[in-house]
């Protein structure tokens, strides 16, 4: 891990890009540039494009039969490395270990990566050492426009194991001098609660469901003035609704942060203005591409985000599809950082099999948003039956309330009633004991064929 300057030594939130420093230190090749232009970053990625494709080429048994009959020594635009093939979660399925590129000795972390309702073939990524210790420094400079030393944060994130995403980031929490407090089961809101009351957080970190669950028992049990400074929403996919929600009930800043498993668990991270996803961009290359040809859009508009892989030596990933949609924003950053931004407006894009048009508009976030005005609502969870044609939504309560049933059937049949091929919606009683449903997993609705 690269060191930091004597400036971080006693940290307190910085107004600027903290993502910079780490780009300025690898474009400079250890060396922090003293300053830097979005043209360096483009070229040092067009660099590192060539460099890794002729790694993979000579040492994944997959990508030497992908790129066997291309070109990849060099690269002179972002638009002649688009027309390279694309890589798909299908394919991890089928041959993971012919991604490798390196022994199995060398792999420190397996992660098995199983698609909600999904009874096919699992992904199986690989990590070195080297690439975790990457994300813990990512998770180090990245909380540094949300917490100063000395602060408390609380993740709502599992850490069963010393390479665990919450194990990883309290590792880069160690790093800045702040004090991680972590609930390794976040499905169990009344324990974040305990935690939350006993510790009075600078910081909380989560999904979005998670956060929202606990900020709405904070106020069922009397809560009304927070300690909390800064949140930031991760893993999963979050509504405008839900992160105002959240704004306004502890009266802080949330931020939001875009990353899986196949980019290390870390992508991109607002900044202290909060005015989009500030990309990592020395660690991973991101594309806006049109869905059916892989091609390369313009900045501002929508399409599916496929990355790139810059610095991983394990298992390495060119061009890979990641099935979701969002645009890259146009326009500076007022804290001056010249790494792009992406914008927290993220959808997937790749639908199940045979699921009706309807299912691009309802997702588990709108859903959440939908419920915002519902004291009673903690969490919900949704699947879907094509036969019959039926939206079955799980709502995780914090008591009983007579009316809310018929309450919550009316909100979501409103929100579905002037789609085409709209659903039948049946609302279910779920939890009342303050834990909830969700699961930790990006949330998506169940299809049940």
């Amino acid at each position: 891990m690269q060191s930091v300057p004597a400036e971080y030594a006693t940290h307190r939130i910085t107004e600027k890009n903290p993502l910079d420093l780490p780009a300025q230190i690898d474009i400079g090749r250890g060396v922090p540039m003293p300053s830097f232009s979005k043209e360096d970053v483009v070229n040092w990625q067009l660099s590192k494009l060539a460099e890794v494709c002729q790694y993979v080429q000579k040492n994944s048994a997959f990508y030497a039969k992908q790129f066997q009959s291309l070109r990849c020594n060099s690269f002179v635009s972002q638009k002649e490395f688009a027309t390279l093939p694309r890589t798909t979660a299908d394919d991890l399925k089928e041959a993971p270990f012919k991604f490798l590129c390196t022994s199995q000795d060398d792999i420190t972390r397996i992660v098995t990566l199983t698609t909600s309702g999904s009874t096919g073939k699992p992904k199986r990524l690989f990590f070195t050492q080297d690439e975790l210790d990457e994300t813990v420094e990512f998770y180090d400079h990245g909380m540094r426009c949300l917490v100063s030393t000395g602060d408390t944060v609380l993740a709502l994130l599992p850490a069963p194991k010393p390479d665990s995403v919450g194990a990883l980031l309290a590792d880069g929490l160690h790093s800045l001098g702040a004090i991680p407090v972590l609930n390794q089961n976040p499905d169990d809101v009344a324990a974040s609660l305990a935690l939350f009351t006993k510790h009075t957080p600078d910081c909380v970190v989560g999904t979005a469901a998670h956060i929202l669950a606990l900020v709405k028992l904070w106020q069922h049990k009397g809560g009304t003035i927070s300690p909390v400074k800064s949140v930031l929403i991760c893993w999963d996919t979050s509504s405008q609704a839900v992160r105002e929600y959240i704004e306004q009930a502890w009266k802080c800043r949330v931020h939001t942060h875009w990353g899986m498993t196949e980019t290390s668990l870390g992508g991109a991270v607002s900044c202290v203005h909060n005015t989009g996803l500030h990309l990592r961009e020395t660690n991973i290359y991101v594309e806006i591409t049109d869905p059916e040809t892989g091609l390369l859009l313009p900045d501002g508009e929508r399409g599916e985000i496929v990355v790139t892989t810059l610095t991983r030596k394990g298992m390495p990933l060119i061009r890979y599809r990641t099935g979701d949609e969002g645009h890259i924003m146009t326009g500076t950053c007022p804290c001056g950082s010249p790494l792009r931004r992406l914008s927290p407006d993220i959808q997937r894009i790749m639908l199940p099999e045979d699921a009706p048009e309807w299912f691009r508009h309802i997702t588990p976030s709108v859903i959440d948003g939908l419920f915002l005005s519902e004291p009673n609502f903690l969490a919900q969870q949704a699947q879907y039956r094509m036969a019959p044609n039926q939206l079955e939504i799980t709502i995780d309560t914090r008591g009983t309330v007579s009316n809310s049933q018929t309450s919550y059937n009316e909100l979501i049949r409103n929100l579905v009633s002037p789609l085409p091929d709209a659903p039948v919606v049946l609302c279910l009683r779920g939890r009342n004991n303050n834990t909830i449903s969700t699961g930790f997993a990006k949330r998506s609705i169940r299809v049940i064929k």
